[in-house]
């Protein structure tokens, strides 16, 4: 428990664009530091798709083989494992093309707990299958940013704030808090903590 008295819960380290021995090497430099101060991990293999600002898929590389995963977990072993499936960081345009066949097959192999980045505009049903296949932590980062100032901007037009910063803010807080609320339903985790 000393990395919540330093104030940190997990360290990310992303080394998905690395080929899967280099990513091993980085992450496991990454594990022995944490290691000292009680520092959980996450690692990330199979890089996310690379999106423009209307959410158009620049790049799309990060489908990644179930057996790269296994040599990845042959050489190291992070805390938690985030792993492309076809997810990507930002909005999608459109519906995100996710490979759920993927985390099936790497869970036949390892019960690390797995992470799904990009779950912002994913379907529902989606994130609730990862979830079933082994996905313990899911990321809603895009999501929660734009619906905090979409929350703020509502407020300008709205409320009288008297021109108080802080009570535009505080608005947006709790209508973020609701917000958030909802996506601890979606993980089926209300209540359990």
């Amino acid at each position: 428990m000393e990395a919540l008295k330093l104030g940190f819960t997990s360290l990310m380290i992303d080394g998905s664009e690395k080929p899967v021995k280099e990513n091993a090497v980085m992450t496991n430099e990454v594990l022995k530091v944490a290691k000292c101060f009680g520092v959980p991990v996450e690692a990330e293999i199979g890089e996310l798709l690379r999106l423009d600002n209307l959410g158009e898929v620049l790049e799309n590389k990060n489908i990644v083989n179930p057996e790269e995963v296994k040599a990845f977990l042959e050489l190291c072993r992070p805390d938690s494992l985030a792993i492309g499936i076809g997810n990507a960081h930002g909005y999608y345009k459109g519906e995100p093309d996710i490979h759920l066949e993927v985390l099936e097959a790497v869970r036949k192999f390892t019960d690390i707990p797995l992470v799904l980045h990009g779950c912002t505009g994913m379907k529902e049903d989606t994130i609730r299958e990862a979830i079933k296949l082994g996905v313990a932590k899911i990321n809603f980062g895009t999501e929660i940013r734009y619906q905090y100032v979409n929350h703020y901007e509502e407020g300008l037009k709205n409320m009288d704030h008297q021109g108080h910063s802080w009570k535009l803010s505080q608005y947006a807080n709790n209508r973020l808090t609701e917000d958030i609320k909802d996506i601890i339903r979606l993980a089926g985790a209300e209540g359990k903590a």
